[in-house]
């Protein structure tokens, strides 16, 4: 528990929201619980991740210029290692 309220301290969560979270979950903790009720008290979640909700656009030409369809890596890559 004295983790959950540190990583709850270093996300710059208030101390009133800290015990008011935690009484509200204190029979049911689980990192779902905690987030849900983070969210409604308007902060972001601290403990889950929506993957879905993630935007991988920005990785798309990261990965697509390393990569050649014809024969694998472009030319220049050492495929010997």
């Amino acid at each position: 528990m004295e983790s959950i309220i540190y990583e709850l301290r270093a996300n710059d969560i208030k101390e009133e929201d800290i015990d008011y979270i935690m009484k509200r979950v204190k029979n049911r903790i689980s990192e779902e619980n905690i987030d849900s009720e983070l969210q409604k008290l308007g902060y972001p979640k601290v403990f889950t991740v929506d993957y879905d909700d993630y935007d991988y656009s920005e990785y798309d030409d990261v990965y697509d210029d390393d990569y050649d369809n014809s024969h694998g890596y472009k030319q220049g890559y050492d495929d010997e290692l």
